[in-house]
């Protein structure tokens, strides 16, 4: 992943695929999800189950379509533990 967007203004051009997706608040990835729909899930955001994310001023997303979506989440998270996957 080393291509960063606006959020929320670029998600209608986020692909249909499965993938990962990070958001970041400024310079710092606040999460990490998945999703089989990418587009559909980044349009979601902020998600109202997650009162981190409703606290932050999400400006960027980066994503990646990868089949094994799960193994590439944790992946992510292990490497950035951000804030709101902790809470």
């Amino acid at each position: 992943m080393s291509e960063w967007y606006n959020f929320p203004g670029d998600v209608s051009n986020a692909p249909t695929d499965e993938g990962v997706y990070m958001l970041a608040a400024g310079r710092i990835i606040v999460y990490v999800g998945r999703a089989d729909n990418l587009r559909e899930r980044l349009s979601q955001h902020p998600d109202s189950n997650n009162p981190c994310l409703q606290r932050k001023n999400i400006s960027y997303f980066a994503y990646e379509v990868t089949g094994d979506s799960q193994r590439r989440e944790q992946e992510l998270i292990d490497r950035h533990n951000p804030e709101c996957n902790r809470t």
